[in-house]
Formats: C-alpha cells, sequence, structure tokens
C-alpha cells in the first residue's frame, strides 16, 4: 500500500498526540487516587487565596463561579429542616469539569481587569469521614495593564464632533470620565461602560445613530495601552410626525400631553422610554407602546454635520381600559375587626383622563379580638387630574367626612385634602398635601390616663372642674404633609430583594387656624434580601419625632396634662400586626387603664377591662423577618420567624408629669412565629408573638391595676399572669 508524504505526516502527528494521552493519563492516574469522588461528594466550602496582591474582591468572583458547596449555617438549615413542612438543604454533588470551567471562568474576568499574566489554580482537600471536599483557588494576579493615553475622537479625525449647542458643558463632564481613567489600571468592563454611555449621551442629544468603538494599542513590550474611542455619531435626526392610535374615550391630544416631546423636537432615546411609562401611568391607559423606525439609514453613520436632520416617525399606540371600575376589599385584623373599602371609579370623567373616585371605608370592629375595637367609617370623593401644571404631577381634590369610635374619643371629622404628587418613575414619588378639618367631639376616652405611680384621683379631679372644656369639643386641623416614597423592589406582590424608603414631614400652618401647633417627622424602611432556597430575609425600620410650639406648649400656670391630651390624636404609639408583634395595636410601652363608670345604686364605681395607649413624641421599632416557602407549593406560601422591637416616649421637660413612667419608655422586645397564606381573595397572614421584656402592665390585669392605684397599693404586688406574654395576630388581605 502507498501512503503519499500527506497522509505519512498526519499519521505520524496521529500517533504522537495518542502516547501524548496515554502519557498524560498515566500521570493523571495517582491523582485521581488521591481524591475519590462519588455522587455523594459535596463540597464544604470554596475559598480563595491571593499568592501576592489583591485586587479584585471574592464578592466579585464568587458569583462567577457554577461550583456550588454547601452554604453558610449548614446545620442549623439542616437541623431546621426536619421540622414538618420545612425543606432541609439539598444534596449539591461535586462536579470536577465544572470546577475546570469556573477557573476558566475566572481568568477571562482577570483578563477583563487587564491582568493579562493572570495565573489560577485550585488546591482540594478531603474530608475521607464525611466525604466533603475543601475547595481553595489560588490565584497570582501578576503585573497589570496600565491605560495611557485616551482619545475621544470623531470617526473622521479630520471633522469636530457636532456637539449640540447649549451641550458643551455636558460634553466635557463626558469626557472628563474617560480622563480619569488614564494612568489607571486597565478594566475593559469599565471601559466599555463607559462606551456605551458615550453612545448613549449623542442618543439623547438628536444623533439616534450614534455609534462609538474602541481600540487598544498593541505593543507588547510595556504594560501601557493606549485607548483610541471613535465616535460617529451619524445623521441628526427630530421626533416628526407623532400618531396616536387605539384612543376610544381619550383623545389623541391628552395622550400627546403626557410625551416628553413634541413634533420638530431633537431625537432623545430616554425621552421615548419616559413616555411609555408616563403614558402607561393613566389609568385608562391598559397597554401603551411608543415606536420608532429602526433600522437606521444607509447615510446615517457618514453623514456631514450640514446634513439636514432626519425625521424619526413616532407611533403611539395604547389599548384603554373600561371607563368605569367598580372595586372593593374585604380584610380582618384581630385589633380592628371585619373591614371593607367599596369604591366606584369614573377613569375618564369630563374628558381628559380625569379620575373621579367615589369610596367607602367601614372598620366595624367586629370578630375583634380586642375589648375595645377601633371603628371607623369614612367616605369620601376625589377627582384627580393628571399632567396638571406639570407633565408628571397630578393634582387631587377629596373632600371627606369620618365617623370613629376609638381609644381617643367618638367624634365626627369634615374635611377636605387637596395634594400635588410627583411621579418619578417605578414606585418612586414626592406628594405635598393640605388638609383643612374640623372635627366635633362627642365623648372623650380621658378616664385613661393613669400608669405606673400617675395619680389617679388628680385626674377625676381634672374631670370634675371642666377638663373636658379645656380640651375643647371642636377642633380644627391645618396641616401640610410632604412626603416621598424612593427606591425599588423586585416583585411589589411578593418582594424578594429591594429597598423602600417613605419619609414625611408634617407641620400645622396656620397656626392660628389650627387648635394644635406641631411638627412631626417620621420615616419608615422596608428591605429584602434573598436567601438560598426561596427563602427571603426582610426588614423593617421606622422612627420619628413630633415637636409641639405655639398653641401646643403649656404657658405658665397651664397643666402640661391638658396640652399633652390635646396632641393625642397625633402622638406615636407602637405594637400591633404590622408593628412590634407580641403586643396589641399600638399597646407597646406607655399604656394606661381604660377607666369606666359603672353606676350602682347611687354610686359610680369605676371599672377597667382594658388599656389604652397614651402615645408620647418620639417612636422608634425595627423588625427582622425569615421567610421559608413551604416545598413544593408556588405562590406566597410559606412560613416566618420574626424578631421585633420598639420604644415609645417623651422626653419633653416642659411636660413633666403629662408622660408615661420611665418603666414603660424603655425598649421592649417580641419575637415569634407566622403562617402566610395566598389566597384568590388576597393573603392571610397570622402570627404568633411572645414578649421577650413585658413590663409590669403587659403582665397585669387592667381591673387589678385600676384597683391598686385607687387603693394606693404597689403594683409590683399584683399577680403576673405569664399567659399576658403571648398575642395572636390575624389579618386578611395585609402585608409586611
Amino acid at each position: 500500500m502507498l501512503i503519499n508524504s500527506g497522509e505519512a505526516r498526519l499519521w505520524i502527528f496521529a500517533r504522537v498526540v495518542l502516547i501524548a494521552l496515554a502519557l498524560a493519563l498515566l500521570l493523571a492516574a495517582p491523582a485521581a487516587s488521591q481524591v475519590h469522588i462519588d455522587g455523594a461528594t459535596e463540597v464544604s466550602g470554596i475559598h480563595f487565596r491571593w499568592t501576592e496582591t489583591k485586587t479584585l474582591d471574592s464578592r466579585e468572583l464568587r458569583p462567577l463561579l457554577v461550583s456550588k458547596d454547601r452554604g453558610g449555617s449548614y446545620g442549623l438549615r439542616k437541623a431546621i429542616g426536619k421540622l414538618p413542612l420545612v425543606p432541609g438543604p439539598v444534596l449539591v454533588p461535586f462536579d470536577p469539569m465544572e470546577l475546570q470551567r469556573d477557573v476558566v471562568r475566572l481568568r477571562s474576568r482577570y483578563r477583563e481587569a487587564g491582568f493579562r499574566k493572570a495565573d489560577i489554580r485550585y488546591e482540594v482537600i478531603r474530608d475521607d469521614a464525611k466525604n466533603l471536599l475543601d475547595v481553595t483557588l489560588v490565584i497570582t494576579e501578576g503585573p497589570p495593564l496600565i491605560l495611557g493615553r485616551i482619545d475621544v475622537i470623531a470617526r473622521d479625525s479630520l471633522v469636530a464632533l457636532p456637539v449640540p449647542e447649549g451641550e458643551t458643558g455636558s460634553w466635557e463632564k463626558q469626557l472628563g470620565r474617560w480622563e480619569k481613567l488614564e494612568g489607571k489600571r486597565l478594566d475593559l468592563r469599565e471601559a466599555n461602560r463607559l462606551r456605551l454611555q458615550t453612545q448613549a449621551w449623542w442618543r439623547d442629544r438628536g444623533f439616534p445613530f450614534a455609534r462609538v468603538r474602541h481600540a487598544l494599542s498593541d505593543d507588547s513590550t510595556t504594560t501601557e495601552r493606549d485607548l483610541t474611542m471613535r465616535v460617529a455619531p451619524g445623521r441628526r435626526a427630530v421626533f416628526r410626525p407623532i400618531a396616536v392610535e387605539g384612543t376610544k374615550n381619550i383623545s389623541a391630544a391628552t395622550v400627546e400631553k403626557r410625551l416628553p416631546f413634541h413634533d420638530g423636537d431633537p431625537y432623545s432615546a430616554k425621552e421615548l422610554e419616559d413616555a411609555r411609562r408616563d403614558i402607561g401611568e393613566l389609568d385608562i391607559v391598559r397597554v401603551a407602546m411608543v415606536d420608532t423606525p429602526d433600522p437606521a439609514p444607509a447615510d446615517s453613520l457618514s453623514a456631514r454635520p450640514d446634513t439636514p436632520p432626519a425625521d424619526v416617525a413616532v407611533h403611539v399606540r395604547i389599548t384603554e381600559a373600561e371607563p368605569r371600575l367598580v372595586s372593593g376589599q374585604l380584610g380582618y385584623g384581630t385589633e380592628a375587626g371585619v373591614s371593607s373599602e367599596l369604591r366606584w371609579t369614573h377613569r375618564n370623567f369630563m374628558g381628559g383622563a380625569r379620575m373621579f373616585t367615589v369610596s367607602g371605608v367601614a372598620q366595624t370592629g367586629l370578630g375583634a379580638v380586642a375589648a375595645n375595637p377601633d371603628e371607623l367609617y369614612r367616605a369620601s370623593v376625589s377627582l384627580t387630574q393628571p399632567s396638571f401644571l406639570m407633565r408628571r404631577m397630578s393634582g387631587v381634590v377629596s373632600p371627606f367626612i369620618e365617623k370613629r369610635d376609638n381609644v381617643t374619643d367618638n367624634s365626627l371629622q369634615v374635611g377636605v385634602n387637596t395634594t400635588l404628587i410627583y411621579r418619578l418613575g417605578g414606585l418612586k414619588s414626592i406628594a405635598l398635601d393640605y388638609q383643612i378639618a374640623r372635627r366635633r367631639i362627642y365623648e372623650y376616652t380621658l378616664n385613661d390616663f393613669a400608669a405606673g405611680d400617675v395619680d389617679l384621683l388628680t385626674l377625676l379631679q381634672y374631670q370634675a372642674q371642666g377638663l373636658l372644656d379645656s380640651l375643647g369639643t371642636e377642633l380644627w386641623n391645618s396641616t401640610f404633609t410632604l412626603s416621598g416614597t424612593g427606591g425599588g423592589v423586585d416583585n411589589p406582590a411578593n418582594p424578594r430583594r429591594g429597598l423602600v424608603v417613605r419619609p414625611a414631614v408634617q407641620v400645622t400652618a396656620p397656626p392660628s387656624v389650627a387648635s394644635t401647633n406641631y411638627s412631626r417627622i417620621d420615616v419608615g424602611v422596608h428591605g429584602y434580601y434573598p436567601l438560598p432556597g426561596r427563602m427571603t430575609l426582610a426588614g423593617r425600620l421606622s422612627a420619628g419625632q413630633m415637636f409641639p410650639f405655639g398653641k401646643s406648649l403649656p404657658a405658665e400656670g397651664d397643666d402640661p396634662s391638658v396640652k399633652f391630651l390635646q396632641l393625642r390624636d397625633v402622638l406615636f404609639t407602637a405594637g400591633g400586626t404590622d408593628d412590634v408583634r407580641g403586643w396589641g395595636d399600638r399597646l407597646l410601652g406607655p399604656k394606661v387603664p381604660d377607666v369606666r363608670g359603672v353606676t350602682e345604686a347611687d354610686t359610680i364605681r369605676l371599672v377597667a377591662d382594658n388599656f389604652v395607649p397614651l402615645g408620647g413624641f418620639e417612636r422608634a421599632s425595627l423588625s427582622l423577618e425569615l421567610r421559608v416557602p413551604f416545598p413544593g407549593v408556588r405562590g406566597a406560601w410559606g412560613w416566618h420567624a420574626f424578631l421585633d422591637a420598639g420604644r415609645v416616649r417623651t422626653e419633653d421637660s416642659r411636660f413633666d408629669g403629662a408622660g408615661a413612667t420611665p418603666e414603660a419608655e424603655g425598649w421592649f422586645y417580641g419575637t415569634g412565629l407566622g403562617l402566610d397564606l395566598g389566597t384568590p381573595v388576597g393573603p392571610i397572614k397570622f402570627d404568633v408573638g411572645y414578649k421577650l421584656n413585658p413590663s409590669i402592665a403587659d403582665l397585669v390585669d387592667s381591673g387589678d391595676l385600676l384597683q391598686a392605684l385607687l387603693d394606693g397599693t404597689p403594683i409590683e404586688s399584683l399577680p403576673l399572669k405569664t399567659s399576658r406574654r403571648w398575642h395572636f395576630h390575624l389579618a386578611f388581605g395585609t402585608s409586611f
């Protein structure tokens, strides 16, 4: 058989490859025998070790790994997994090929970061008794490449970049971001981010076809590289024409009013995205689409600066919802009982996407666990004008009437709210509200101003001398409230990652109109962080402070108790289903017996069968909640464990004697477990809270405490009821 020279060379090459492969297998055999691996072998931990410098942090490198270890708190998770309906840790078998690919991924990231000669290897230690591996990735970064000179020029270096008029300062700032990279380590990821940012700068200023390309100098003799960014702005363009389709009840002019641009304005990619969001915020719009032609014209990149701008047509297509909507909610809370809300809305009232809403709220107290539940009935109408004064601003006028019977008073309030809401997108918004209202007091719940060593008999004397007249039976409220919402979450219905901040500042103005004068600051923060196994760590923090002034400050000869009681409607409280669990609604910290007079023959006997909150000028509370889903169940079904804390106090020497005892104003802690059940009619939440450090008032009967105060008996001698450490919360339609 004849073999030509080409075939002979191929045959020799194949034999060399086979011999090399055999040698590699022989050399690898001892190593394989040293580290035994089977289907149950897991990795106890993956660590990083740097032999010289450490530039990239493990927090940046670990997400690149596909190989996984058992994770933290494995023993605890395994123990908890033995509980019914609680998923334990799953087996994560070790894959040696995946570890090899992880090394390749890490090397690729280091090359992106400017370390062209980075060396990455791994060391494995086996625990034969537990069938576990401990993996250490050993990294030698080597010298990095340094960015030398950075030039940002036009694609045609003989032509100046056509920076739009009035944008020179902004362009200089953009160039300044590039200059900051000179002399630093070459990071291709950062350079590409700035490249896209520069490209977006041009596309937001009238150049929809802009392209930015970069090129690195190639000099293997040095560790310095020059970077050249070539900008091809392309042909300028304007929005023309603008066409609106799909309108039925609203007019095209109403839709165009929501656009951040007009016919003939320079093209802006950012404004196109803003247009989709702003049109979609109209309640009558179900779907909003804003499209422009694509691809770019053939001459777009080579266009000269004096070339007339191209026309980019804008097509706005909307799908409208039904103009009329009837909605309602039904809920239940252990403190408030059965509650409901019914709402009728016209989403295009008299045109212009204007909303008219009639709503009613009933908090009945039916079925409440609390002895004296809060009852509230409220009716209101509201008119919302979108694009009021500004494109993203809405104006709302809402007169209301409200009847309540709670621990503060039995009263009727009539008033009106006027609100300006400026939406920034997503959950972000700013609102300015003004409320003026008149409240008619039918009955004060005042017979409760006793706690600890407070002199109850003095209070009864105040009542006999006409304390009700001092407080007033007709109160006017005139307040401005500036509030905001910032941050965002991944899923508003069931968030697992995100942060939401809600600050608010309230002040009574003008002082002469309002019956009380105060300013109040309140901040709430909600955070969510995902954990392995679809678990979520949720946190909540709130803090507030009130500053009385003017009419609300006790003058010489005034009783501080009267001024304090006049502010009860706006004092801070804590405790309840959506607050510090383990305590009833607003019953954490300062509280007093709810004293009632019972007529017996010709005498009145004082009794108490419940506590009511006293409140304070300061409030702080926090909560941590671990949410665990039920295994094999989709949706928001699961259980949770929580730790709550809160404090309410009044530290103001001008109100000495009006607040609570120091023992009631400390920090209180509660813990417990709960269930979350997602149902077609809304979420159901059940919590069992336990007081870790209750006060004496938390553990004694309110009637016993009242009798001790009347008799002058030390409250420390009262029998403590450990069952009062527990508190149950059941809520329909509420969330964390």
